[in-house]
């Protein structure tokens, strides 16, 4: 499944920032399915404000059963829902 397939295990959790990791990991699917409305307003919006916060701390790295290299995904994954909503 590669080292980008978060398996939502989140064995990565708790994040010291309260990230939910998972809901992040998969902004791909999540920008393709769900109604803009909830990417800009609802829980996932939430979830992606958090996400701007990571400070790349690496906790979530060591906790990772499939060695993911989480906050570079965080990353790329942030940078996805910006250019979604257009910020």
């Amino acid at each position: 499944m590669g080292k980008e397939f978060c398996r939502r295990c989140n064995y990565c959790q708790p994040c010291p920032q309260e990230i939910p990791i998972w809901v992040i990991l998969h902004a791909d699917s999540a920008t393709k399915r769900l109604p803009y409305q909830t990417l800009k307003t609802g829980w996932f919006y939430e979830a992606y404000q958090k996400a701007k916060n990571c400070i790349k701390c690496g906790v979530c790295i060591t906790r990772c059963p499939y060695n993911l290299p989480i906050p570079e995904l965080i990353e790329k994954n942030v940078e996805l829902v910006r250019q979604v909503l257009g910020e």
